[in-house]
């Protein structure tokens, strides 16, 4: 007999999925709708589907398969009420696939199949993300005081301080998670050289990763990624920090190199903690299709081409921090039209399997390689999948931060 996953284990993943706006639905043999997870989550406006009755006896329905190359499809589907048009609803990704032996299968044990529903675009935005959290947090908190108040008289004075300091934190929070949604892009750049998806995902509240995207000419993009170690509000006023240093050096300063030298001064200046910084700064020069990077002590960052082969740029300076002073050295490697610019956090690569395995680099170049053909955000939903499948327990211990890039072809 099919296991149920433990209570908790369900909630971390019932999490992710909230997290993600992504919707499961568990299906019997007969295509009978026996799950929604989250529990009462609905298609936009409509409301939940019905348990017991198949999918399309409680709201319209439409799917369109698209050929994506080889044997390869992609599904949108689209939801209405009964009796309206879904083609002119929003669309939403489909991802059908068996419980038998999938990692979702104890999820609902009667089940026979799964259903994957997440809307396009894919994941909600980091303000979304935080907002959600920050409802959450305030729940806990009231919850929490409602159990103090139902004590004694003679806790009183004692519930009284605890909700002013929950008042406190809740305001520092508010503004870190305000502050943290700032330091990440709004948009990407307007260019026909290249184009972009990202995909982050706090630990916590707020976190220390950070990304940028920067145009400095009509021919050469910036891309800037950073890890702050540690979680919590101060990796991310340190992370505030590089942000505020990175925006004024990067108009001024040339290289990588000289950038990323002239931000471990200023944290060495500034910082006294046992907190440290790993970065990588790269130049795309689309008049040369040269990448000139400056690593300094990040994880390999990669570049997948078209024939299926990997350029790796390991990290080949010091962490930001170790050193007050260290002369920072540049590397340069070629890239090419249709090639993709893969940059992300440790958390991805230091997620383990029951093993203890790491998913690494290796992972990620692997579920690269199987969504090569498909678009940016097939290639990063498809890698956060495997990830997820990968892991021993769907629950993140570390920030998770995707950011993809290709270059056009028309170039």
């Amino acid at each position: 007999m099919k296991k149920m996953l433990p209570v908790d284990q369900r909630d971390i993943v019932v999490g992710i999925l909230k997290s993600t706006d992504t919707i499961l639905l568990a299906f019997d043999a007969a295509d009978v709708l026996l799950g929604v997870y989250p529990e009462g989550a609905s298609f936009g406006e409509l409301s939940c589907p019905t348990l017991g009755m198949p999918l399309g006896a409680s709201l319209q329905a439409d799917f369109v398969r698209i050929h994506v190359g080889g044997e390869a499809w992609d599904e949108i589907g689209y939801f209405s009420k009964k009796g309206t048009s879904s083609l002119t609803k929003k669309p939403w990704e489909i991802r059908r696939f068996g419980a038998t032996g999938h990692v979702f299968e104890c999820m609902h044990p009667g089940a026979e199949r799964f259903m994957f529903v997440t809307p396009l675009p894919a994941y909600a935005s980091l303000e979304s993300l935080h907002e959600k959290s920050i409802v959450n947090h305030a729940r806990e908190v009231e919850e929490i005081n409602a159990k103090l108040k139902r004590r004694s008289h003679k806790l009183k004075r004692a519930m009284d301080v605890l909700e002013r300091r929950n008042r406190q934190n809740i305001n520092e929070m508010n503004l870190a998670v305000e502050l943290q949604k700032s330091l990440l892009p709004k948009s990407y750049p307007d260019t026909e050289l290249v184009s972009f998806t990202h995909r982050y995902i706090p630990m916590a509240m707020v976190g220390g990763d950070f990304f940028d995207i920067i145009k400095l000419s009509d021919e050469r993009i910036g891309v800037m990624i950073s890890d702050v170690s540690g979680h919590g509000v101060a990796p991310a006023f340190i992370t505030a920090m590089i942000r505020s240093s990175f925006d004024y050096l990067v108009s001024r300063e040339r290289t990588p190199s000289t950038v990323i030298g002239r931000l471990n001064e200023e944290f060495s200046k500034i910082i006294d903690t046992d907190h440290y910084v790993t970065a990588f700064y790269a130049v795309f020069d689309f008049s040369t299709m040269t990448c000139r990077y400056c690593n300094a002590g990040h994880p390999h960052q990669l570049l997948a081409h078209t024939d299926g082969s990997f350029t790796e740029m390991p990290p080949s300076n010091p962490i930001i921090g170790m050193l007050d002073h260290f002369d920072y050295k540049d590397e340069t490697v070629p890239f090419r039209s249709g090639d993709v610019l893969c940059f992300y956090t440790d958390g991805i690569i230091e997620a383990r399997d029951a093993n203890g395995v790491m998913f690494g680099a290796e992972g990620i170049m692997r579920s690269i390689t199987t969504s090569m053909k498909g678009s940016l955000d097939d290639m990063a939903n498809g890698l956060l999948t495997d990830l997820i499948q990968y892991m021993k327990d769907p629950y993140f211990e570390d920030d998770i931060t995707l950011l993809l890039g290709q270059v056009l072809d028309s170039l």
